[in-house]
């Protein structure tokens, strides 16, 4: 996605750093920061391997029990303290590693396994967690591999109480960049932001569990920096920017200079933006567009406020799944959308129903995951919830029971056909019917959308918004489907172009559509927070637009500054176009004239 409109300041250092060593990663967390690196290695650990007599076993299974009792306690603890501090989606991590513990891998095996082998605990703990993470790493599904790193965190934690260290140690006392090969949640619970100003990691996802944690710091951090333990040492300076994902090393005095200024500079950028936080965005000629954010857990919802969200366009309900490693019951998820609708009082909420398979998973089966060919093809979204009307059902009943609390609205993720769509209805009728029949209330209005992410239901919108009040469009998806192009393989990345006129005539065609019905169309994709494309957007009747909290203030600034009459003009100059590269010029020399910049050079 282009950076905000602030961030091609950054290019301007650019000729400084060109003898300098320079890595890339992605920026999960903003913020620019200059200090000198701290390496450690989260997963280095020298594990002790003896030999047990057999009159010492019940001392020594003594001493691993009393290990793993101390350390299930200590995750309690730290539970209650981030509940307190962060809140429920946050203190949920800790929940998922304190039912590690009660995994009979650590209640029944490893005891089981010292008294046969006569060896003792921290040799008999790592011996099999390496079988373990042997079997995960031959399974490439993202949940496997988060609940690999979640049992190998929990069982590090024991081999170190074991030992008689604690997870403090790990961070104790440093102070600079934090730098390392993964992030782990036990490391990012005692990490004190006073000392350390921003992390750098090697292995890293945003949907991981100490990614999540991490960005409740309020430091910038760097995931998936290629090698970068390998080359920093401990106490090099070195420079951090989250906003481009940028890691530079040993900076000289200039870059230095350079990079403070910039730092100070965006500081000030955001608490400007923050100025305009409860202006419209409304264009020169009084057209008012809402601004939503996107989000994925609750304390998202603080951010969305302070950048000055209307609502929320889009609350993506599967990583809450994810980060319990397992299916949530009605109530835990209907306590997860109340939440929602508490800090947003009255303010609209759109909640999008699961959207797992593809590049998302978690447990509909207990053991191994479906193995598809191509998941983007295959089992994912809407389709698995008709696979498994009994998941779906529980997650419509906690959405309808909680729509009495507050604007809700439901979003449906992946519909490709009428007759798709006509069978969800009947799904979310049945429910109601339920719901009547046990006296439970709920909003028989609700309002139910559809995302507009597969060419086919573009091309059918106008039979669709008959079975929906509004649709929502997903760019990320429709780009791909419509260019047949994933964009996560570089050997395709260059065809995966949002610009492509092809795409742009079927967000045009499905925002005609509901305009004539007199319904919203908005866009949730990474499309809505992009400059570039926000006047196409409003001249081809888009009156809302979804996007990441940060991005709201530099789109709102936008809004304010241009006519929706020129939006107009542009959109049909677009529509017109043949070529990529037309498009593009069409949208640079519109953006540059009301924000002064070359786009181009963010691309």
């Amino acid at each position: 996605m282009r950076k905000l409109r602030f961030f091609l300041e950054t290019f301007s250092v650019a000729k400084s750093t060109r003898n300098l060593r320079i890595f890339r990663g992605d920026g999960v967390v903003d913020g620019i920061e200059i200090d000198r690196a701290v390496v450690i290695d989260s997963g280095k650990i020298t594990v002790p391997e003896y030999h047990v007599k057999p009159s010492a076993l019940s001392s020594e299974l003594r001493r691993y029990r009393q290990a793993l009792k101390t350390v299930r306690k200590n995750l309690v603890d730290d539970q209650q303290r981030i509940l307190g501090d962060l809140g429920t989606n946050e203190a949920d991590i800790l929940k998922s590693h304190i039912l590690i513990t009660q995994d009979p891998f650590f209640t029944d095996e490893v005891p089981s396994v010292i008294s046969s082998k006569k060896r003792n605990a921290e040799w008999v703990i790592r011996d099999g967690l390496n079988n373990l993470l042997e079997t995960f790493k031959n399974i490439d599904n993202i949940f496997f591999k988060e609940r690999g790193r979640d049992i190998e965190d929990v069982s590090l934690r024991i081999i170190r109480k074991l030992k008689g260290e604690e997870g403090t140690d790990l961070i104790k006392d440093l102070e600079g960049i934090l730098v390392v090969n993964e992030l782990v949640p036990s490391m990012i619970m005692y990490i004190d932001t006073n000392k350390i100003k921003g992390i750098v990691s090697e292995i890293g996802s945003e949907t991981s569990h100490a990614t999540i944690l991490a960005k409740s710091l309020g430091v910038p951090v760097i995931i998936n920096v290629d090698d970068i333990t390998l080359a920093v040492e401990t106490g090099d300076p070195i420079i951090v920017n989250g906003n481009v994902g940028q890691v530079v090393l040993r900076p000289n005095e200039q870059v230095i200079d350079e990079y403070e200024k910039l730092r100070e500079d965006y500081k000030a950028h955001l608490r400007s933006l923050e100025v305009d936080h409860d202006l419209p965005a409304v264009t020169q000629d009084k057209h008012r567009i809402s601004l939503m954010a996107n989000i994925e857990f609750t304390p998202g919802a603080d951010l969305a406020l302070r950048y000055g969200a209307e609502g929320i366009g889009l609350f993506r309900t599967e990583l809450p799944f994810l980060v319990n490693n397992r299916l949530l019951s009605e109530k835990e998820q209907y306590n997860i959308y109340l939440s929602l609708l508490k800090i947003f009082t009255d303010r609209p909420i759109t909640i999008r129903t699961l959207d797992i398979g593809g590049d998302k998973f978690f447990p509909i089966q207990q053991s191994a995951p479906l193995s598809e060919p191509n998941p983007f093809l295959g089992l994912r979204s809407i389709r698995v919830s008709l696979h498994r009307p009994d998941i779906f059902k529980t997650q419509l009943r906690a959405l309808l029971r909680s729509s009495v609390h507050g604007n809700l609205s439901i979003l449906l993720p992946m519909i490709s056909s009428y007759e798709e769509m006509e069978r969800v209805l009947e799904l979310i009728d049945e429910e109601k019917k339920a719901l009547r029949k046990r006296r439970i209330p709920f909003n028989d209005k609700i309002q139910i959308g559809i995302m507009i992410e597969i060419p086919s239901a573009a091309l059918q919108a106008e039979h669709l918004i008959e079975l929906c009040d509004f649709f929502s469009i997903g760019t990320n998806d429709l780009i791909q489907y419509t260019l047949a192009v994933d964009r996560t393989n570089e050997n395709v990345a260059s065809y995966y172009n949002p610009e492509n006129p092809s795409v742009l005539q079927l967000i045009a065609h499905s925002a005609k559509i509901a305009k004539a019905h007199h319904k919203t169309c908005a866009v949730c994709g990474e499309l809505a927070g992009d400059l570039l494309f926000t006047p196409f957007f409003l001249g081809v009747g888009i009156n809302q637009l979804s996007m990441e909290p940060i991005l709201i203030p530099q789109i709102k600034e936008l809004i304010r500054k241009i006519h929706l009459s020129d939006c107009v003009d542009l959109a049909k100059q677009v529509l017109a176009s043949k070529k990529v590269d037309e498009v593009r010029g069409l949208l640079v020399d519109f953006n540059s004239r009301y924000m002064g910049h070359d786009k181009t050079a963010a691309s």
